[in-house]
């Protein structure tokens, strides 16, 4: 399996949900109104933090699977697997109790919620409750395709209960279904869910015991590696999530939407961060363990350049057409509340995707705890600027922080990874990856603030778009970006096959000077 392959399902995966948030985003809206859905954006919010109480959990299931297959010791994966699972549902009902308790208050009193809403509020937050239990079982059998490498089998259902999640959102609002049927139905959806991946890890590791069991040294192997990766996503969480329920404490209920909205464009940025993960890191890893200093810095460069490529034209055309895509998408009233929002957050979230190349390079050379580091600075500036930002300018605060966050630590720890563990200077990194990609941005902005007054109507506000990313793709040809060794690598970060130390020598850039 190439990771040429797993990078297209991955990047169709990523695309195909965008497509569904369009499509149901505001017919579900509209349906339910702003408070409402308000309501209903809080409590899947609540049912996605199994991506950090996971304890780290996921992504070391996905490392022993790995591992262990490889060795081909079936009841040491019967082991793993099982005593995941136990740790999970352990974690799982915990968290699913406490939500529990904390329901009658949340929907009572902490948050702002009309009277007219709170029994609704109620009967979501205990959805909530039993599908955190869900989601954390579904964790474990999630990340057996992961571990084998069977990415295509994880995406590919992914897309599927994508999709048939979209379209049972919509067909319950349009039928007057309601906030209630709206939760039971995402949650009967998690069900078949834990169920196509249950059927999906027992195809692939035949007589696959699906009863939890505990053994020490497979908890020992899970928690020891899982601790620090928890760090880093609990620090994650608090960046990225914890704004929606800041936002939900200090104002209205509708102003979650108003946010939740355009954070919900802003944060499939993430998808470059995801092809990065799946193929810069383990080209890193390799050429770290070889000692190729020269060759780890070529592909560094070639991965920022890349980063800079994708993420550029992406926050200037999101930032730049906020205002039309909104209106022409949820209407003139939502645009003026969200736009300024949505441009923001597309500039925050383009900033953090820079950060991703020199977090993998960290942790790639063995410097994880810097990476883990800088993730708790983050999180307390971010959560500080947060509470004192919302109270005062609204639910644009939360972007703020994001933003002020990004552009200042974030860029800190780029410039600390290149220099203390790549050894590539500010100069060189300027010279080599960021000038001509900003350049050709700026002329995009241009065309941008030309364009943006006279849009009107999504196709509209679209078809603009997907001129302005051929704008910028020209602009790269004609400005040189790329010269034949750095599209050579550039292929080869997308291939495993020829990340092989013996065929990856001809990408080497002997030119490039050693700080």
């Amino acid at each position: 399996m190439t990771l040429g392959r797993n990078l297209v399902y991955s990047a169709l995966s990523q695309v195909w949900s965008l497509a569904v948030v369009f499509i149901t985003v505001p017919i579900v809206v509209r349906a339910l109104g702003t408070q409402a859905y308000g309501i209903y954006v809080l409590a899947t919010l609540l049912l996605g933090y199994t991506a950090f109480l996971d304890l780290g959990l996921t992504p070391s299931v996905v490392r022993s699977i790995a591992a262990r297959h490889i060795e081909g010791d079936v009841p040491a994966l019967q082991g793993l697997i099982g005593t995941a699972l136990t740790l999970l549902l352990g974690l799982g009902l915990v968290g699913g109790a406490i939500i529990a308790l904390l329901t009658p208050n949340l929907s009572h009193h902490w948050l702002h919620i009309p009277a007219r809403l709170q029994a609704d509020a109620q009967f979501v937050l205990y959805l909530a409750a039993a599908g955190f239990v869900l989601n954390m079982c579904l964790t474990v059998f999630g990340a057996v395709p992961q571990g084998l490498q069977r990415l295509d089998l994880f995406a590919l259902r992914s897309l599927a209960l994508t999709t048939v999640t979209g379209v049972a959102q919509i067909t319950v609002v349009v039928l007057g279904g309601g906030l209630r049927w709206l939760a039971a139905v995402t949650v009967l959806i998690n069900v078949l869910s834990l169920a196509v991946f249950v059927l999906v890890a027992k195809r692939l590791i035949p007589g696959l015991s699906l009863l939890p069991q505990f053994n020490r040294w497979a908890a020992r192997e899970l928690l020891s590696f899982g601790a620090l990766r928890f760090v880093n996503q609990l620090a994650g969480q608090v960046v990225f999530q914890l704004d929606r329920l800041i936002v939900a404490a200090f104002l209205t209920i509708a102003a979650v939407t108003f946010y939740s909205v355009p954070l919900s464009i802003a944060q499939r940025f993430v998808i470059v961060q995801a092809i990065f993960a799946t193929a810069f890191f383990p080209a890193a890893t390799e050429l770290h363990a070889l000692a190729d200093r020269r060759r780890l810095q070529a592909a560094y460069l070639t991965s920022m350049k890349l980063v800079l490529v994708m993420v550029v034209p992406m926050v200037i055309l999101v930032a730049g057409f906020s205002h039309p895509l909104l209106d022409g998408w949820l209407g003139p009233s939502f645009a003026d509340a969200s736009a300024g929002i949505l441009a923001v957050l597309a500039i925050a979230y383009g900033l953090a995707q820079v950060m991703g190349v020199p977090t993998l390079a960290a942790d790639a050379t063995g410097h994880v705890h810097w990476s883990a580091g800088f993730a708790i600075v983050s999180a307390v500036i971010n959560l500080t600027l947060t509470i004192v930002l919302v109270p005062r300018v609204g639910a644009i605060g939360a972007a703020y922080a994001l933003l002020i966050n990004a552009a200042t630590q974030g860029l800190v720890f780029v410039y600390v990874v290149q220099r203390r563990f790549v050894r590539v200077s500010l100069r060189t990194m300027l010279e080599r990856a960021a000038i001509r990609p900003i350049t050709a941005g700026l002329v995009l902005l241009g065309y941008v603030a030309l364009l943006a007054p006279r849009l009107h109507g999504l196709i509209t506000v679209l078809l603009a778009m997907a001129v302005g990313g051929a704008i910028y793709f020209g602009l790269t040809v004609a400005l040189r970006v790329w010269d034949p060794r750095e599209i050579a690598l550039a292929r080869s970060l997308l291939n495993i096959r020829s990340w092989r130390p013996r065929a990856a020598v001809a990408s080497g850039d002997p030119d490039l000077p050693t700080q």
